[in-house]
């Protein structure tokens, strides 16, 4: 069971397929990832998932 304060099981498989993603998001401060995990949290698809992940790695860069 994820409390608030865990990532979405989710976001961290599409991550770990993403290094790129995985490297911003591991430097991003406290604020941002909050708002990556909230954002997460309102995906209902795996497809969704992906495209916020691939969006992480392509406006962030």
């Amino acid at each position: 069971m994820e409390n608030k304060f865990d990532m979405p099981i989710g976001l961290s498989f599409q991550l770990g397929l993403n290094e790129k993603a995985l490297s911003i998001y591991a430097k991003m401060d406290e604020e941002e990832k909050k708002q990556v995990v909230e954002a997460a949290r309102n995906v209902s698809s795996k497809a969704e998932m992906q495209q916020l992940v691939t969006d992480l790695e392509h406006n962030f860069l």
